[in-house]
């Protein structure tokens, strides 16, 4: 299986505010262009999302998601939890809808959604009792949405490992 190209990656720290419950993450370095991202950035000229869990039951629904700013759906993280336990890996899409929330707001990932999303959870190794990452690593992986479940398989064997350091790099993220 060839890896295909990366359009976009992004690094986000755990950034939530002291007494909030629901953990944050801010971008602190990205390489490449992804164009609906900038529609996520806040006054403060930077992208955060929350990390929550979700919204609906039902078996196709991921138990964990990032919601963007005005409430959009960034994605739902599949194989978040495997076996009960954080499994350092996720994989999601953009909405395919033209439109999101009852306000019917354009949706800006809606000619991306034949993308994927890859992600690298990280745990604080010195407190593994808590559950809460201290950073994700995105990977958006251009037109790859219906292979994205074997990319995360793929990743987590270690076939991104190249490219992810030259991301990072690129990121000055290292």
């Amino acid at each position: 299986m060839n890896t295909p190209k990366i359009r976009y990656y992004a690094k986000l720290v755990n950034s939530t505010d002291n007494g909030k419950k629901t953990p944050k993450y801010t971008i602190i370095g990205e390489s490449g262009y992804y164009p609906p991202m900038e529609h996520l950035r806040g006054r403060d000229n930077k992208i955060s999302m929350n990390l929550m869990e979700k919204l609906k039951e039902g078996s196709n629904v991921p138990s964990m998601r990032l919601q963007a700013k005005n409430s959009l759906n960034f994605t739902g993280l599949k194989e978040y939890f495997q076996d009960g336990e954080i499994s350092g890996f996720a994989f999601g899409y953009p909405d395919d809808k033209p439109t999101y929330s009852s306000k019917n707001k354009p949706n800006p990932f809606y000619d991306y959604r034949e993308d994927g999303y890859l992600f690298l959870i990280h745990q604080d190794e010195n407190n593994p009792q808590n559950l809460t990452p201290v950073s994700i690593e995105l990977m958006v992986l251009e037109g790859a949405k219906v292979m994205i479940s074997s990319y995360c398989k793929m990743l987590s064997l270690g076939g991104f490992d190249e490219a992810l350091m030259s991301v990072r790099k690129l990121a000055g993220v290292l």
